[in-house]
């Protein structure tokens, strides 16, 4: 049928981009409204969203535990994020509904400096080409921003309703392997040891 023709033909232009080029490394999060909902800055841990509770928090929950999976194949998670950094961490340690935690990134950036700034910085962190990141946020204006000044780096516009994340990220095929190997899977804790290591220099 002619929809049907339609799926199969960006099934076979997913097909002929992966050949031409891989899937990309790193997932860079922003954090109000795409891990969770609300700012938490002005609501407080106490009044984001995220868990069971309600159907919004649900879907911010489901969307952490798909970008778990994702580490689990070797993709690295990356927090840049508009926010003082002492609040910005506080869910990751502290919010007993949050998936994700520290251990599970490999940088985390919450400052007040341009976000395009900031994602040169974890390439650079990283020893990764900017190429290889991927920039995930629900702000057009933030989108915007890190396309004109990072015009390597991919990007992903989240809708409002957090029900939709997981299947956008998904549509796009930036982080579909044509295979995993066994350094696939090495790769996450490699670059934790790797960002330690800055660290403490």
């Amino acid at each position: 049928s002619p929809d049907m023709s339609v799926d199969v033909a960006r099934e076979c232009a997913h097909i002929v981009s992966s050949l031409r080029a891989g899937p990309k490394k790193v997932a860079v999060l922003d954090l109000d409204n795409t891990l969770w909902g609300g700012v938490v800055g002005d609501d407080g841990l106490d009044g984001i969203e995220i868990g069971d509770t309600s159907p919004r928090g649900e879907a911010f929950k489901a969307f952490q535990q798909y970008l778990l999976r994702l580490t689990q194949r070797g993709i690295l998670l990356a927090v840049c994020s508009k926010n003082d950094r002492d609040k910005a961490v506080e869910p990751f340690e502290k919010h007993p509904e949050m998936v994700l935690r520290m251990k599970d990134l490999v940088a985390f950036k919450a400052n007040w400096q341009p976000k395009s700034e900031n994602i040169r910085q974890i390439a650079a962190e990283l020893n990764l080409g900017l190429d290889s990141l991927v920039f995930i946020d629900d702000n057009p204006a933030e989108i915007e921003i890190v396309n004109q000044f990072v015009p390597e780096v991919e990007t992903v516009l989240l809708s409002e309703d957090p029900s939709e994340y997981v299947g956008t990220l998904q549509d796009t095929r930036f982080f579909e392997p044509r295979n995993v190997t066994a350094e696939d899977l090495e790769r996450v804790g490699q670059y934790k040891q790797e960002a330690q290591r800055q660290e403490l220099l």
